[in-house]
């Protein structure tokens, strides 16, 4: 494994509908542009752009669809009407009607459904009302975001009742505090942040300290860039739900490891001693100027976590320069009872050509 009930995150439907409406006239004063779609965390790319009619924001439901589970669509060309199926409703638009028809209710539009350049668009508002979705528009950045919060709970498969979900979320999926949830049990670890859409906190269920009872173990990642990854690893006692310290990559480094990197004309040396076994490896290089090489090598810009039977392990890639890896540091941990703490068990370096 390479490496969400919050109040203040959702706003009711009623009134994220009356902030959609209050932004929508500055939105047309302000925006000349195309308006853009961020669905559950993610800009969407749309062939449709959502559309401004009569202060409504309007949404291309097709598109919608992909981002929001779930939802069957159906067609009927000859009386012109969808038929939304949610899972829970069952919804009926005619286009050009101010009227959606579900299984006992009547849902009145503020702008009918319509085709635009063949897509069938609706009312944003709908889908909150559909979905307990929060829809707002941003003015600043010409942005249609639509939110569902259950969209940031991760459960444990090994058990649905183990659950992680962010204390908020920003507008592209960054959790900033996370709440761990064992069986309506919950526990809030404020420093916590990272995550985004494409990269979602995942939360296991295993017993890692070897007491024959489950764990919770959580991947994130808390920052990504050239060069750089930066996965966090995190285990709670289920029956406290207090976090079980890990020894850190940089204390595990210091205690482990030692290296430098010898320069010559045309080449390097890496050298590396790791609990007293030597690691050698030679690159050839002829540039004059070899400064951009760092004197030993570095652990952290890079930085993956996963289980591995039952074990916790980290892997680390070896930087030699700004934007140079080496090769790869990997630390299986074990669980010291005395010290209540995860501890380095045992380290294992690989270069690249390995």
């Amino acid at each position: 494994m390479i490496t969400r009930k919050w109040t203040k995150m959702v706003a009711s439907s009623a009134i994220a509908a009356a902030m959609l409406l209050s932004t929508v006239v500055q939105a047309q004063a302000a925006h000349k542009k195309d308006l853009q779609l961020n669905v559950n965390h993610y800009v969407v790319t749309t062939d449709v752009k959502p559309v401004i009619v009569n202060d409504t924001v309007l949404v291309p439901l097709n598109t919608v669809r992909e981002y929001l589970k779930p939802m069957q669509l159906r067609w009927n060309n000859k009386s012109k009407t969808v038929t939304v199926n949610t899972g829970t409703d069952q919804v009926t638009l005619k286009m050009g009607s101010k009227e959606a028809k579900g299984k006992g209710k009547i849902y009145i539009l503020s702008v009918p459904a319509q085709l635009k350049d063949g897509r069938v668009m609706i009312p944003a508002r709908l889908l909150a009302e559909l979905y307990g979705a929060k829809v707002s528009l941003d003015t600043k950045d010409g942005m249609v975001y639509i939110y569902t919060p259950d969209v940031d709970v991760s459960t444990a498969e090994e058990n649905r009742d183990v659950k992680l979900y962010p204390v908020s979320a920003t507008k592209y999926g960054r959790y900033e505090g996370m709440v761990i949830e064992v069986e309506g049990r919950k526990r809030v670890f404020e420093d916590w942040n990272g995550g985004d859409g494409t990269r979602k906190p995942v939360i296991q269920y295993q017993d890692v300290t070897g007491d024959g009872k489950p764990d919770v173990v959580v991947f994130y990642v808390d920052g990504t860039g050239t060069g750089l990854y930066m996965g966090e690893m995190h285990v709670v006692d289920v029956e406290t739900l207090r976090e079980i310290p890990i020894e850190s990559l940089e204390q595990a480094v210091l205690s482990h490891v030692q290296s430098n990197i010898e320069k010559y004309a045309d080449h390097f040396v890496i050298k590396l001693l790791i609990d007293g076994k030597e690691y050698v490896e030679r690159i050839e290089d002829d540039s004059k100027d070899k400064s951009y090489l760092y004197d030993k090598v570095g652990f952290g810009a890079v930085v993956r976590h996963k289980l591995e039977e039952g074990r916790l392990v980290t892997q680390a890639a070896g930087s030699i320069s700004p934007a140079g890896f080496a090769g790869d540091l990997q630390i299986t941990y074990r669980f010291d009872e005395e010290l209540n703490q995860f501890v380095v068990d045992s380290m294992e370096y690989s270069s690249l050509e390995e």
